[in-house]
This record gives C-alpha cells, sequence and structure tokens, in this order.
C-alpha cells in the first residue's frame, strides 16, 4: 500500500510539473532554440515514428524517456547511432548503462553534431560593443550534448528515471552553453503488456547569442503502448504518443513494430499534424481613402511549411552469441523538401 501511494504521488507530480510547463500561449514555431536536441536518436525509436515513451529496457531511452533505460540486474548495453541529417549535418550519438539491481539504473550518453565550412558573408557587422567578430570566409557549426541518466523500478509496475544533461553550440565564434533536465516516468497497467508513459525533456535555462535568449525546445509527451499479437514465433505491438512541444501545435505520433522468433523486427511510423503542417500569416491592411475603412486584402494572406517530416520505415535484428545480443537497427525517414535520412545503430547487451 505504501509503495502505491509513494507510485501515484510521484506519477501526479510528473503531470503537474509538464502542465506547469506549457503555458497555452506558447504556440508558435520558431520561439525556441537548440533545434538539434528535436532531432530523434536511435533507428529503432525513428523507426516506431518517435513514439518511444514507453520503451523499456532501451538504453537509448537516455535521449528520450530516461525511466526506459531501467534493466534487470547486472545487464550492461552500449550504443552507437549514426545519422546524416539533412543539409549534410552530423548527428552521431552513443551510450552506455549499467544496472545495479535494487539500486537502479545509471547510463552515461553523449551526442554530438554539426557541418563545417560554410560560406561566410560578412559584408555587414552589427558592431555590438563586447562581441568578437571574425572575418573568416568559412564558419563552422557544431553541438554537443553530455548526459547522465538514473532509473530506478519502485514498484513490479513503475519505472522512473531522470537525466541532467549539459548543452553546448558553438556558431562561427560564439559558445553557448547550459545545464538542461529530463524526467519521465513508464507505468505497466497488468493487462498483457500494456503500458501508459509520459516524458518532459529539456527543462533548463536560456540561451543568448549577440545579447539574443531563447529557450530550449521544451516537449512534453505522453505515450501508450501494448502487442496485439504476442507468441514464441510472432508478435505484432503498436505505439501512440500525443507529444506537445514548445514551439508547435499538439501531434500525435505513431508506430508499428513486427517481430518474428523475437530476433527480426520490422518497423513503421507516421508524425500525423506534422508532414506538410503549415503557418499562416494574416492579410495585409490598408486604408482605402474613398470608403474611409481598413480592409485587409485576402490574397497577401501567406502560409509557409511548418516541417518536412512524415513517414519511417525500418528494420533490426538481434544476434545472439554466448549468451549476450548484438542489435543492428536501420531506419529511413521521409523528407518532401529535403533528402530522405537513413540512420544506423548498433548496440551491445551483457
Amino acid at each position: 500500500m505504501r509503495h502505491k501511494s509513494i507510485s501515484t504521488l510521484l506519477v501526479v507530480f510528473l503531470l503537474v510539473l509538464a502542465v506547469a510547463a506549457f503555458p497555452q500561449t506558447m504556440k508558435k514555431t520558431g520561439i525556441s532554440g537548440a533545434s538539434i536536441l528535436k532531432v530523434g536518436v536511435g533507428a529503432k525509436a525513428v523507426g516506431i515514428g518517435s513514439a518511444i515513451t514507453t520503451v523499456t529496457n532501451d538504453v537509448n531511452q537516455l535521449f528520450w524517456n530516461p525511466a526506459g533505460i531501467s534493466m534487470p540486474e547486472g545487464e550492461t548495453q552500449v550504443t552507437f547511432s549514426y545519422n546524416k541529417w539533412i543539409a549534410d549535418i552530423n548527428h552521431n550519438a552513443f551510450a552506455v548503462s549499467h544496472s545495479f539491481g535494487s539500486w537502479g539504473t545509471l547510463a552515461l550518453g553523449g551526442l554530438m553534431s554539426g557541418i563545417n565550412d560554410i560560406e561566410a558573408n560578412r559584408d555587414v557587422q552589427p558592431g555590438l560593443e563586447g562581441v568578437e567578430y571574425s572575418d573568416a570566409a568559412m564558419f563552422d557549426y557544431n553541438s554537443a550534448v553530455i548526459g547522465l541518466s538514473y532509473a530506478r523500478q519502485f514498484t513490479d509496475k513503475l519505472s522512473m528515471g531522470a537525466t541532467v544533461k549539459y548543452y553546448s553550440e558553438k556558431i562561427d565564434v560564439e559558445t553557448v552553453g547550459t545545464l538542461a533536465f529530463d524526467f519521465g516516468a513508464i507505468y505497466m497497467l497488468g493487462y498483457r503488456d500494456l503500458a501508459i508513459g509520459a516524458r518532459i525533456q529539456n527543462l533548463g535555462g536560456d540561451l543568448e547569442y549577440y545579447y539574443v535568449p531563447f529557450s530550449l525546445p521544451m516537449v512534453f509527451s505522453f505515450g501508450v503502448s501494448m502487442s496485439m499479437i504476442q507468441s514464441d514465433d510472432f508478435s505484432f505491438k503498436g505505439y501512440v504518443d500525443a507529444t506537445k512541444p514548445l514551439d508547435a501545435d499538439q501531434m500525435i505520433l505513431g508506430g508499428l513494430e513486427a517481430t518474428l522468433l523475437k530476433n527480426i523486427s520490422f518497423r513503421a511510423g507516421y508524425k500525423f499534424n506534422y508532414m506538410g503542417m503549415k503557418d499562416e500569416f494574416g492579410p495585409r491592411s490598408s486604408y482605402q481613402i474613398v470608403e474611409k475603412v481598413t480592409r485587409d486584402h485576402w490574397y497577401d494572406q501567406k502560409t509557409y511549411a511548418r516541417t518536412d517530416e512524415g513517414l519511417s520505415l525500418g528494420a533490426g535484428i538481434v544476434l545472439p552469441y554466448s549468451g549476450h545480443d548484438l542489435v543492428v537497427d536501420y531506419s529511413w525517414s521521409q523528407f518532401d523538401l529535403m533528402d530522405d535520412v537513413n540512420r544506423l545503430s548498433v548496440s551491445f547487451k551483457f
């Protein structure tokens, strides 16, 4: 009874924190920075449409829902992810985790992203006081994240976790950085493998370039997953996340995963209310001298695509050897205006 009360209080605290973090007025695109934190890590996660909130026993959850890194006692996982992001931006990650049984699971991970030799246009410099300027013909963009996660199985149904991470970013000669936190919970409802979960990411301080502050891209997600078919030879599982970013409307992320003989998986996912969505900008107003009224010109109303990502497909294979597992995952993500994106992840479980 005592454990149930503690579990309930922890879940309620997480939900209250999430609601408080998202004022209803924050809905416009572009009000946050550090956009590389929005890019999904891990081929499996992206293959199921990033509906990752309720996935358990996975070191890659360090980058999503820290509650999901919880593992059986004594188990260790190591993972490496490769991603050539849009516009030839490198986006690579690593993580390692180990379970200490009743003491919980610890994970350490990092993310490196960037692109070099971008052509610079330095015809005009703002001349801000105390700002260092460069006259180089090219400049670089690089960002990095280093994070430490802890998760614990509070009951046989509830796991909770937290991540503390440091984000740094350098554009040209300017470097900024800040601490940030992620929190998450996963609860098994007791019917088959039906699970619900919640995560809130990128709670941290503002960053500032040339005296202009911007916030981290906070995200809150509530997810549910369950296997519709489950046997030794075949399983078929569905995932759904309701996700609310700080600077965009509500999104629904959905994914499906079919697994053969517990070793070979095929995945598909889609981001609803994401691909093809547009932001609208109101019409131009002008004063009509003859009628002495102000009119809005409908033909001046503009719409711009908000984002470009939609369908994702993926596959994975588990190669067992001497009691250990080598896991290789691949995913493909559809883009409309940009090039499609391919990801590859390799994990070791021992």
